[in-house]
């Protein structure tokens, strides 16, 4: 009975990853508008490249948020819930 209750249990050091997944998401963006601006800065246009590095930074953030929460949840699942997961 206990073991069964040790299973459902998250491990705790996958808490610690959600600390981390908005500064991961801000981390992206902000890189994205600092290239962008770099780009500007060398090709002397208008902040056109600094948009552009914003909304990538802004979709790769979201994209990596995303996959680190997709293999949190696959990580919590007992071998139970995978198998019932795999008949249906």
């Amino acid at each position: 009975m206990q073991n069964d209750a040790k299973t459902d249990k998250p491990k705790a050091g996958m808490n610690f990853l959600l600390v981390g997944s908005g500064q991961m998401f801000t981390s992206m963006v902000i890189a994205g508008f600092i290239v962008g601006y770099a780009f500007d800065y060398y090709f002397e246009t208008t902040p056109i490249f600094m948009m552009v590095g914003g909304l990538l930074g802004i979709i790769g953030g979201t994209q990596k948020v995303h996959r680190l929460l997709m293999r949190m949840e696959k990580a919590g699942q007992t071998k139970e819930q995978i198998k019932d997961a795999d008949v249906k």
